[in-house]
């Protein structure tokens, strides 16, 4: 079994800043429809899901990027990796929705 300790280069580390800060800007977007329709008598709750899935994918996904950032070495590097990859997958998704959403818009006009 190998004990060797990983340390994170700073091009590596300024990534991981950078990418728990992207995740974690998509999470504060996420709570925007539900904070906007707060008082709205006519609102049906479902402004509330994207904070709800934003919480449960990228606040913790940003959180762990942000401490591997911080830490730079050890295991929390390795899952600071994996947890941008995750989040690259998830914002991919997010991009082909929204992409998907303007074609179907616009065939709609």
């Amino acid at each position: 079994m190998d004990k060797s300790v990983i340390t994170a280069s700073p091009r590596l580390r300024a990534a991981l800043f950078l990418g728990a800060a992207v995740m974690l800007a998509i999470w504060g977007w996420s709570l925007v429809p539900a904070i906007e329709n707060w008082n709205n008598p006519n609102e049906d709750g479902f402004s509330v899901l994207p904070a709800f899935y934003g919480s449960l994918s990228f606040l913790p996904l940003g959180l762990i990027a942000l401490l591997g950032g911080i830490s730079g070495h050890g295991k929390r590097v390795k899952r600071a990796r994996t947890a941008i990859i995750i989040g690259l997958a998830f914002l991919a998704l997010i991009v082909a929705f929204e992409i998907f959403s303007q074609i179907y818009n616009a065939s709609l006009d």
